[in-house]
């Protein structure tokens, strides 16, 4: 039997950033991708959980540079493959070869970046594939079956299913018309595994979503999880306790 997979979102710099690459190291050993959240000043995909850690962490004077040392330093550490979740302004600043040549140095498998359309995600694709860097796209619930399966020939990683027309957040059960459609691209043999993401929380949502999907991602749920004036070996615990939760889902 395939086995299901479990990814996960934390901010990179919430609550600070030595803390927040403790607790991806920490957890790394239950799941299957950590996804770094690189905070942004206007993240359209991201709910109010996440939109308070990233700009927790941006009060706090949180530095691209010291992302990626620090993410360096845990690649070096872990196996479990890492993605940086970033909006397209910060890569676009900087120079998408230049973004993508530092993130593949500091170790990570591929990017996230909801806010680049496949029409102008060119430059960005062919530089991932120079550097074998995965470029990770989106589709959605509203997402044709003929646009699907251009975002799935385009993208060199897995396909993130967004289940909600809207941000990210925790929600009591999964859009059963994501279900549906998730498993109509299954039967057209799209070719890419396709993780779900936005809204799952509970084992039960866990479970319903990988009943059709290859995976699932979990990023508010457990950003609720730390207390950012709490002992990090006390957030450390609760993160792992949640997730060894969540994992009941796919058993």
């Amino acid at each position: 039997m395939e086995k299901k997979k479990l990814l996960i979102y934390l901010t990179a710099g919430y609550p600070n950033l030595a803390d927040s690459f403790y607790f991806m190291e920490g957890v790394s050993d239950l799941v299957d991708g950590i996804e770094i959240g690189i905070p942004f000043s206007d993240p359209l995909a991201d709910g109010p959980t996440i939109q308070m850690a990233s700009s927790y962490a941006l009060s706090k004077g949180i530095r691209l540079q010291d992302v990626f040392a620090h993410t360096s330093d845990l690649s070096s550490r872990i196996d479990t493959p890492l993605y940086y979740m970033t909006y397209y302004n910060l890569v676009f600043h900087r120079g998408v070869d230049w973004f993508i040549k530092k993130a593949k140095k500091a170790g990570i498998s591929g990017l996230i970046v909801p806010d680049v359309p496949l029409e102008e995600s060119g430059q960005l694709l062919k530089r991932g594939r120079e550097w074998d860097v995965d470029v990770i796209m989106f589709v959605t619930p509203v997402t044709s079956d003929e646009r699907a399966r251009a975002l799935a020939d385009a993208s060199t990683g897995f396909l993130y299913y967004v289940s909600v027309t809207g941000v990210t957040g925790e929600r009591r059960s999964v859009n059963r018309d994501a279900l549906s459609h998730i498993k109509r691209l299954k039967k057209m043999g799209i070719g890419k595994e396709i993780y779900l993401g936005f809204g799952i929380s509970t084992p039960d949502t866990v479970r319903s979503a990988v009943s059709v999907a290859d995976g699932v991602i979990v990023g508010s749920a457990l950003i609720k999880e730390i207390d950012p004036r709490g002992n990090k070996q006390e957030n450390l615990k609760k993160l792992r306790r949640k997730i060894k939760w969540l994992r009941q889902g796919l058993s």
